[in-house]
């Protein structure tokens, strides 16, 4: 467990400390544990704002941003399991007490359940959307750039609730309040910044590959984009749209002057850089982000890449230096010999080197990676070896699983989910 991780829990049990510890509050049992349920939601809210806005001090306590994404996918799935109890089990005021509002609520004349109703269904359609893969990314990410207004209005719901559910003067209901500013600040920094930490490019070549496409950017100003090989950066292309952003892992040399990407047909915007790119363009690169260092690991190495996985090793092979004494075994995992991209220049990085070799496995011939024939074809105990998985997610999945049927401890894994949504 990260200690980004580590440090969600810690704030969910602080705020459990907080409100049943120190909050006076004249609450029944149904409704401290109700206002529990529906408070947690809110502060996990907050993390996911805090997430959405990728902070590059955070990335390494989760291990990357990547792994950031895939924690705020399970927190939104948390949320809306969370709002669905508080709301089943909150206790219904009596006539009285709806007849006679106070606070917040007695001052603009807004019921604070018709406004909880509303945040609710609109948590409901906001998680559907997020959670289905077939909605095309330029409609899912509108919505979901919203969820900020979203949790301004569960905010306010908040203020609205009455004294017999909220005490808004409490402990908790402070913590809560910062938690509130703190997820209002990072979504307004996300919508306002997103796009000023980008570095721009112009689009030099655009070089159609076979299934995938290189696109070669060349610094707009003087100075380079500093990164290290295996990371990625989020791109804007003016020639496509100038407000989406996608994650592209770099697949230059971090010593190049150019910017290179190798991108496969998945989807729209993919496509779209196939058939409508042109040189001329302008380009913006967010980051870089990613902890998928293969420079900075050990001496005993092997990489594995499954189709379009191979592009954070095609960056690692590119800053190789000719003493370069590390131990890399290359498997490299595609359908057939023809999709195998860059395979030559992998070939002679690594002709003359006893300390480098390249194996690919095509599975129309019925081969396929797995822990025993990496443990065959390794010049060095698996073990001892720091094993980088870059592929689809079946692949990476029963890797891990044989990988550590074999003993490899968890630690020697190195993997990039890049899943985005």
């Amino acid at each position: 467990m990260g200690k980004g991780v580590i440090a969600i829990f810690a704030s969910i049990l602080a705020f459990a400390v907080v409100h049943f510890g120190l909050s006076a509050s004249t609450l029944d049992p149904r409704a401290a544990a109700t206002t529990f349920i529906g408070g947690t939601a809110f502060l996990l809210m907050g993390w996911a704002l805090v997430l959405a806005a990728r902070p590059r001090w955070l990335e390494g306590a989760f291990g990357g941003l990547d792994k950031m994404y895939l924690i705020h996918k399970r927190i939104g799935v948390t949320i809306l399991l969370l709002i669905l109890v508080h709301f089943i089990g909150i206790p219904k005021l009596d006539a009285a007490q709806r007849l006679a509002p106070e606070g917040l609520s007695a001052v603009t004349g807004v019921p604070g359940g018709a406004v909880g109703m509303v945040a609710m269904v609109l948590l409901i359609l906001s998680v559907v959307i997020s959670l289905n893969r077939k909605i095309p990314y330029h409609i899912w990410l509108k919505p979901h750039r919203l969820m900020g207004i979203l949790f301004g209005i569960i905010a306010f719901h908040m203020l609205l609730s009455p004294k017999q559910l909220f005490v808004g003067q409490s402990a908790s209901g402070i913590f809560l309040l910062c938690v509130a500013i703190i997820g209002i600040v990072a979504y307004i920094y996300r919508q306002i910044f997103r796009n000023r930490h980008a570095v721009e490019f112009s689009v030099e070549a655009v070089n159609k590959l076979e299934r995938a496409t290189e696109i070669v950017l060349a610094p707009k100003h003087a100075g380079q984009f500093a990164f290290e090989a295996g990371q990625f950066g989020f791109l804007r292309l003016s020639d496509l749209s100038n407000s989406e952003a996608h994650p592209f892992t770099i697949a230059s040399a971090p010593a190049d002057k150019k910017l290179r990407f190798t991108t496969k047909v998945l989807g729209d915007f993919t496509r779209k850089i196939r058939d409508d790119l042109k040189t001329g363009g302008r380009a913006w690169v967010e980051g870089p982000y990613g902890e998928f260092a293969t420079k900075s690991a050990g001496q005993h190495q092997v990489w594995v890449a499954g189709g379009i996985g191979i592009t954070p090793f095609l960056s690692s092979v590119r800053d190789l230096d000719a003493d370069d004494s590390r131990d890399i075994l290359l498997v490299y995992c595609v359908q057939e010999n023809s999709q195998a991209l860059f395979v030559d220049e992998f070939a002679e990085a690594f002709k003359g080197h006893k300390n480098r070799r390249m194996i690919v496995l095509q599975s129309n011939e019925g081969e396929f990676a797995t822990a025993d024939l990496l443990a065959d074809k390794a010049p060095f105990d698996l073990k001892d070896a720091d094993i980088f998985l870059c592929g689809p997610k079946p692949l990476i999945v029963a890797l891990k699983k044989g990988l550590s049927v074999v003993g490899v401890s968890k630690s020697r894994l190195h993997s990039e989910a890049f899943e985005f949504r």
